[in-house]
């Protein structure tokens, strides 16, 4: 196995290994394609424990299999979640939640390698019809449809989302696909532009735009049933707040590892009396985002700003944190 690792803040290291064994419940996976996320980004800049081999999204073919569901050349998509969608029907209804999924490329040794060897109930079948290049995305759509659920967005209610990044923009497009009005607001005018080429009707820049006014002239006055708040946005969260209607819902929906950057005003949750929660993963939804996928129902034309090949991630992800708004989401040849 041949892989980047880092090793300490800052510090990527190429690594050999003795290939793994595969047994029994297990197969090898040949990595194809990956994505770099945010996440893959932290941990570089130190927010996370080392060594660690980063990233979370990927496709790849069956290298090696003992299990008689999968055949060798096989594409697959790959669930970066460690713990399995609870067998007890009932338990959705009980806790939608996930709380304590442990997450490669971020708890433990994640895709940028040329080989990983995993459990079978990581595995999932690539239907015929998906390119690689979407596939990547199947934790972002999970994490969305899980959003979607927990707040109960309902038919020609509005939700305003806050950050206009890849996890955004698909969120935004299920609202819409879901009959809902979805608002991104943004101050990066190229990110709300890619929303606009995905079909999102209405994008707000708060920089050149009275946000407030502006949602309340587009809901008639009622301001947003629904507010989102992407752990990443660089926005104040109190900002999300205001935008939201009394009794509303309102989310942050993102990963753990950023939510010491967000700075947290509830006064608004109190006055207006909304339902708060939180969302960081899709754990459950990862064969429903594979029907989304399956369906052509998202568009992902221009989400992707880079392709780059393996042995260029150290310099690329060097520059991204340098860097970050020459990039969206970046592909990773393998």
């Amino acid at each position: 196995m041949k892989g980047w690792q880092i090793t300490e803040k800052g510090v990527f290291e190429f690594i050999e290994r003795d290939a793994s064994l595969v047994k029994d419940g297990q197969i090898k996976i040949r990595i194809t394609k990956s994505a770099i996320t945010s996440t893959d980004s932290a941990l570089y800049m130190g927010l996370g424990e080392y060594p660690i081999i980063p990233v979370r999204a990927a496709t790849g073919v069956v290298s090696e299999s003992i299990s008689d569901s999968f055949k060798k050349g096989e594409k697959v998509i790959i669930s970066p979640y460690l713990q399995s969608a609870p067998k007890d029907p009932h338990h959705r209804d009980e806790n939608p939640l996930v709380s304590d999924v442990k997450i490669m490329g971020v708890h433990t040794d994640g895709f940028l390698r040329d080989f990983i060897v995993l459990p079978c109930e990581n595995v999932i079948s690539m239907p015929d019809g998906i390119e690689d290049e979407h596939a990547v995305f199947v934790e972002h759509i999970a994490l969305a449809l899980k959003t979607l659920e927990v707040l109960g967005v309902e038919r020609n209610e509005y939700v305003a989302i806050l950050g206009g990044n890849s996890l955004c923009n698909i969120f935004a497009q299920l609202v819409l696909y879901y009959h809902a009005i979805p608002i991104v607001i943004d101050t990066n005018n190229e990110l709300l532009d890619v929303c606009r080429d995905s079909g999102i009707y209405y994008t707000i820049n708060p920089t050149d735009t009275d946000c407030i006014n502006r949602v309340l002239e587009l809901t008639g006055g009622k301001m947003a049933e629904h507010v989102v708040f992407e752990s990443r946005a660089r926005l104040p969260f109190y900002s999300a707040l205001s935008l939201a209607r009394k009794r509303g819902r309102a989310a942050i929906m993102g990963f753990n590892i950023f939510a010491d950057k967000i700075d947290l005003n509830i006064t608004p949750i109190l006055k207006k009396q909304l339902t708060f929660t939180g969302i960081n993963n899709g754990c459950n939804e990862i064969t429903s985002a594979i029907n989304i996928l399956a369906n052509k129902i998202l568009r992902f034309d221009n989400l992707i700003s880079h392709r780059v090949p393996f042995n260029d991630v150290p310099t690329l992800i060097k520059d991204l944190n340098v860097n970050p708004l020459n990039y969206r989401s970046i592909l990773i040849q393998h």
